[in-house]
C-alpha cells in the first residue's frame, strides 16, 4: 500500500464527516498488519486550516487532510484506492514535520 493513496473511509460511524482516509505510512512496512492514515473532510467553510492540516483538491471538491488526526487501522479494511495525493507530498510532509518536531 503506497503512501498518499486515498481510500474510502472504512468506518461507517465517521464516513459521513470524513469520507476518505489517506495512507501516510511507507509501503516499505508492508509486513505490518496496520496502516497509518489521516482522515480527509470536505472543506465546509467552517473548518479552519491549521499548521498540521493540508488543503487538497480531490475529485471536484476541496478537502482538509487532518494530519493531526492520525490513526492506525487494519490494512485489510482499505479497499481499492480512489486516487492519490502525491501532488501534495511536500505539504503533507511539512505538516507531519510540524506535528512531530514542532517546526
Amino acid at each position: 500500500m503506497k503512501a498518499f493513496k486515498v481510500h474510502a473511509n472504512p468506518s461507517e460511524s465517521s464516513r459521513g464527516r470524513f469520507p476518505y482516509v489517506v495512507v501516510l505510512q511507507s509501503h516499505l512496512l508492508a509486513a505490518s498488519h496496520t496502516t497509518v492514515v489521516a482522515p480527509m473532510m470536505l472543506q465546509d467553510g467552517r473548518s479552519g486550516l491549521t499548521e498540521i492540516s493540508v488543503m487538497v483538491r480531490f475529485g471536484d471538491a476541496e478537502h482538509l487532510l487532518l494530519v493531526g488526526e492520525l490513526a492506525a487501522i487494519d490494512s485489510r479494511l482499505l479497499k481499492k484506492p480512489a486516487g492519490d495525493l502525491r501532488q501534495y507530498e511536500d505539504q503533507i510532509r511539512r505538516a507531519l514535520d510540524r506535528l512531530f518536531t514542532g517546526f
